[in-house]
Parts: C-alpha cells; structure tokens; sequence
C-alpha cells in the first residue's frame, strides 16, 4: 500500500514538474518569437536608413560630379580667353613695334642722301628715292622681293624653296622686310603670307621696263 502511495506521488510531481516545464518553454518560446520580431524589425528599419544614406551618397556624388564638370569647363574658357587676350596682345605690341620701325625707316629715308625726289606716278605712303631704296636691300633681300613678285603672294616654305635658304633664315629676311616697310603680310590664315607692298611693287617693275628698255 505505501508502494503504491509512493508511486502515485511520484507521478503527481512528475507530471506538476512537466506541467510547470511547459510552461517555462512556452513563456521561453514566446520571449524568443518576440526578440526575433523586433530583431526583424531593427534589421528592416536599419537597411531602409541603409538604402536611403546610400542614395543620398550618390546623390552628393553626382552633384560632385557636375560641379567638377562645370569648374574644369569654367576653367577651360578662363584658360582660352586668357590665351586670345594675350594672342590679341602679342598683335597689338607687335603692330606697334612696326609702326616705330616704319616711322624709323620714314625718317632715315627722308633724310638720307639729301631730299627724296617724289615719283609722279607711284602712290607711295613712304617717301622713295628713285633708286636708292632698292640699292640699300642685300642680293638675297632683293631675291626674295622678286620671288614673291612670282608668285603673287607666298608663305615661308614657298620662299625658301625659291631662295634655297633655310626657314629660319627666310623667316629672318621676311621679318626684316617687313619691318622696313617693304613687304606685308596676311595674318588671316597659317602660316603667314607675304605679298609686296603696292608702292615697291611698282617701283621694281619699273626698274625692270628700264633695264628691258635699255637692254
């Protein structure tokens, strides 16, 4: 009898101790659905916040990007109107330069070897000895005024092939004689192109029906 008093305890507090051990699961099986929602739902929240903090990055990239374009643009024009000013600047220092070396050459003209005789029938802006303008130029300086009669009007490489000079000293002898109010020159277009001014143009082809007269 007492065996099988015992034996109804033991059953009683096993199945109070199961009872009680299910529920303790149970309570510890909702704790869990519970923090593995609001896991859930901070990892959600946190990849919106994500999603939106890299939009916004691009965002602020591609505005970086448009800026960086505008200022290189920016900077491209400032470095090509710098560059046609100073262009612009070079002409203007350089065409002054030959106005003095005009007005030089225009003094020592008029003032060399006594009173310059004005031609009847030349229409100089410069004033012209009958001869003694064409007998101050060098061989080769007479060569290329009469190269460039030929052809009307030539660049440098045209020139120098018709002298057999090198360019930079065809360069030099144009230079000269444009500096000293013989020739001038077409800057519309690279390179430069020279024709004879009209009054020495004149002036040599005169020359020229003398010595074919004479001849």
């Amino acid at each position: 009898m007492e065996f099988l008093f015992a034996a109804a305890s033991l059953l009683a507090v096993t199945a109070v101790a199961s009872f009680i051990y299910y529920q303790r699961i149970k309570e510890a099986q909702g704790e869990y659905d519970d923090a593995k929602d609001l896991v859930k739902s901070i990892t959600l929240s946190f990849t919106d916040q994500l999603n939106r903090l890299i939009k916004s990055i691009e965002g602020i990239k591609e505005e970086a990007i448009k800026s960086q374009n505008s200022a290189r643009d920016a900077i491209e024009i400032a470095r090509e109107g710098l560059e046609k000013t100073s262009s612009l600047a070079e002409r203007i220092e350089e065409t002054g330069r030959t106005v003095e070396s005009l007005k030089t050459e225009i003094h020592r003209l008029s003032t060399a070897r006594g009173a310059s005789i004005p031609q009847k029938d030349v229409d100089s802006p410069i004033p012209l000895q009958q001869d003694a303008i064409l007998e101050q130029l060098t061989p080769t300086e007479v060569e290329v005024l009469a190269s460039i009669e030929e052809l009307g009007e030539g660049s440098v490489p045209e020139i120098r092939e018709r002298i057999d000079k090198t360019r930079e000293h065809t360069a030099r002898l144009l230079k000269k004689l444009y500096e000293r109010g013989f020739i001038d020159r077409n800057t519309s277009a690279m390179p430069y192109r020279y024709y004879i001014r009209k009054e020495i143009k004149e002036l040599i082809q005169r020359q020229k029906k003398r010595v074919e007269i004479s001849v």
